[in-house]
C-alpha cells in the first residue's frame, strides 16, 4: 500500500509500433491492478513527503505546502469518482478509495491549491516511483472553481484529462522537451478524438476553445491507449445491451462494450440522426454539439457518440426524424423508426443482393454472404454508385405511379424524374398536391389535353370522344380537381401493371438527388 513516503511502484511500458497509441503512452503504468485513491484534508508533513524525491521542504513554495492548500468538496470528490468510473469502465484496473492517515494514502490523491495564471485548470504527476506520482492538483484560481464539475462541463472533462495522465498517457501533441515522441497528425490531435489533446474543432477544421458540450468518456484513442497499457476490461457490457439516447439529454461519449451477440444503439428522438455502427467511426445522434469559441458555436456540429474499437454493436433502431443508419461487418438489424431513412451501404448496387421480406427487405454484400443484414422502415438505400427508394408503399410508389401515369411507364426509369418527384413527396406534398405538380410540368392546362394525356398512357391509345367527354366535364365542373383525377389514373390497375409496381417493390426504384 502506498504511504505519504512511497508509491505502489511504476514499471516501463514499450510502445506498441502503432502511432494512434504511441502518441499518448509516457512510456510508465502503474505496477498493480488495484489502484489506491484518496483525497487529502491536510497539508501537514505527516501526510506528504519532504524528501528530494517527493515534494522537498515545507520552505518549498509549491503544492502541498502552500496555505492555499484546500481539500475537495464533497460534491466534486463525487464528480472525481464517476471520472474514475469512467476510466475503470474501460480497463482491467481496479480504484478503491482510502481514508488517509501518516502511514496509508492514495496513489492517485486530488486536492485544491492556487496557481497564477487562471488558464492552468490543473496539472499531474505520471505514474513513477515516487510518492507524488498519480497526484493531481487542481488550480483554483482556473473556471474549474467556478462551474460544478458536472459530466459535459470543461470541469468535467479536465478531470478525465488528468486522470489519463495519472495512469500513464500524455498529451499527443510535439514536446519540446522530448522531440523525437510520437505525436498524433493534425486531423486527429484533437479533443473528439481523445481528451489528452488542447485542440478543440469539428470535422471540418472550425476550431475554438470549448464545446457546447464536453466529452463524458475517454475518447477512442484514449480507450485504445489505455487499454493498451492495462488491458480491457473484459467484464463490462458483457450482455445484449441496449443503449438510449433521447432528445432530453445531450450526449458526447464513446461507448465502449465487452460483449453480448445482440447490442443496440437506439435513438428514441425526433432530430435527424447519424448512426454508424463501425467501431471507431463517428455518429450523430440528438442534440447537436459544437465547437465553440468563446461560447459562440462555430460551423457544423461536431460527431458525438462513436464506438471504441474492437467493439461490435449488432443493430441500430432510428428516431422519429429522417436518419441514416450504416450497419457494420456483422449481422445487422436496422430499423429507421419514423421518418424518411436511408441506410448507406458502402459498395455498389451489383455487388449487392437486396430483396424484399415481409415487413421490409434483406441486404448483404456478395463478397461476405453470411452477413446478411434485415431492413425495417428503411426508406431510402444509398449505394457507392446510385440510391434506390424502397418505400415503394409510400412516397416512391406515389412518385412511380405518377410518373407512369402522366410521363409514361418508360419515364419510370427516368432518375431524374424520380428524384424530383421523391424531393417534392419528402417536403410534404401531398398525393394530390403531387400530381397537380407532375401536370402542371408538363404545361397542359386544357381539359380536354389532360384527360386525353392520361388516357393515352394509361391504354397506350386515344381516347375517343364518349370516352373522354365524362372526365373533361367533372374538371369543367369542378367536381374533381386536375390532381385529384391525376391520383385516380395513377391508381388504377392499368398503370399498375404498366410500370411493373410488382417488381419494382423488389427491386426499388433508382433516383438521383436533385436539387
Amino acid at each position: 500500500m502506498p504511504s505519504p513516503l512511497f508509491s505502489s511502484g511504476a514499471i516501463n511500458r514499450s510502445l506498441s509500433g502503432i502511432n494512434s497509441i504511441d502518441a499518448l503512452l509516457n512510456g510508465a503504468r502503474w505496477a498493480v491492478l488495484s489502484i489506491p485513491y484518496s483525497f487529502p484534508s491536510s497539508n501537514s508533513t505527516a501526510f506528504w513527503s519532504t524528501y528530494s524525491n517527493g515534494y522537498g521542504p515545507v520552505s518549498g513554495d509549491g503544492e502541498p505546502w502552500r496555505s492555499t492548500f484546500a481539500p475537495l468538496t464533497s460534491s466534486d470528490q463525487s464528480n472525481f469518482v464517476n471520472a474514475l468510473q469512467q476510466w475503470s469502465n474501460v480497463i482491467n484496473l481496479r480504484f478503491v478509495q482510502v481514508s488517509e492517515s501518516p502511514g496509508n494514502v492514495g496513489d492517485i490523491r486530488a486536492a485544491y491549491t492556487i496557481e497564477a495564471d487562471s488558464l492552468t485548470l490543473a496539472w499531474t504527476y505520471l505514474p513513477s516511483n515516487s510518492p507524488l506520482g498519480g497526484d493531481i492538483w487542481i488550480n483554483t484560481k482556473s473556471r474549474l472553481n467556478e462551474e460544478e464539475w458536472n459530466p459535459g462541463s470543461l470541469s468535467f472533462e479536465t478531470i478525465l484529462h488528468e486522470l489519463g495522465h495519472a495512469l500513464g498517457l500524455k498529451h499527443p501533441f510535439a514536446d519540446p522537451d522530448d522531440p523525437a515522441k510520437a505525436t498524433l497528425p493534425p486531423d486527429l490531435d484533437n479533443t473528439i478524438h481523445t481528451i489528452m489533446s488542447y485542440t478543440y474543432a469539428n470535422l471540418d477544421g472550425d476550431e475554438g476553445n470549448g464545446f457546447s458540450f464536453h466529452p463524458t468518456t475517454p475518447m477512442v484513442l484514449d480507450i485504445a491507449a489505455i487499454q493498451y497499457l492495462y488491458s480491457p476490461n473484459n467484464g463490462f457490457h458483457t450482455g445484449n445491451d441496449t443503449y438510449l439516447f433521447d432528445d432530453a439529454h445531450t450526449y458526447h461519449q464513446t461507448i465502449w462494450d465487452a460483449g453480448g451477440a445482440s447490442d443496440t444503439i437506439h435513438y428514441a428522438g425526433s432530430l435527424p440522426s447519424l448512426i454508424d455502427l463501425n467501431a471507431t467511426r463517428p455518429s450523430l445522434i440528438g442534440q447537436p454539439v459544437y465547437v465553440q469559441a468563446n461560447g459562440v458555436n462555430r460551423g457544423s456540429p461536431i460527431p458525438n457518440i462513436w464506438i471504441a474499437d474492437k467493439v461490435t454493436i449488432e443493430n441500430a433502431i432510428g428516431g422519429q426524424g429522417n436518419d441514416i443508419l450504416i450497419g457494420n461487418g456483422s449481422r445487422n438489424n436496422l430499423d429507421g423508426g419514423a421518418g424518411i431513412d436511408t441506410i448507406r451501404i458502402e459498395a455498389q448496387r451489383n455487388q449487392v443482393t437486396l430483396n424484399k421480406t415481409g415487413n421490409g427487405y434483406s441486404v448483404k454484400v456478395n463478397t461476405n454472404p453470411g452477413n446478411e443484414d434485415t431492413l425495417v422502415n428503411i426508406e431510402r438505400a444509398a449505394f457507392d454508385d446510385l440510391r434506390l427508394a424502397l418505400d415503394l408503399d409510400g412516397n416512391a410508389g406515389e412518385v412511380a405511379k405518377l410518373i407512369g401515369a402522366v410521363f409514361g411507364a418508360t419515364f419510370v426509369n427516368n432518375t431524374g424524374y424520380v428524384g424530383i418527384g421523391l424531393g417534392k413527396a419528402d417536403e410534404g406534398l401531398s398525393y394530390e398536391q403531387l400530381a397537380k405538380f407532375a401536370i402542371d410540368a408538363t404545361r397542359l392546362t386544357d381539359h380536354d389535353k389532360i384527360v386525353t394525356l392520361l388516357w393515352l398512357n394509361l391504354f397506350g391509345e386515344l381516347p375517343t370522344g364518349s370516352e373522354k367527354s365524362p372526365y373533361v366535364k367533372m374538371l369543367d365542373e369542378d367536381d374533381i380537381s386536375t390532381g385529384g383525377l391525376t391520383v385516380l389514373a395513377a391508381e388504377s390497375a392499368a398503370n399498375a401493371e404498366n410500370i411493373n409496381l410488382t417488381g419494382l417493390v423488389q427491386t426499388g426504384l433508382t433516383y438521383i438527388e436533385v436539387g
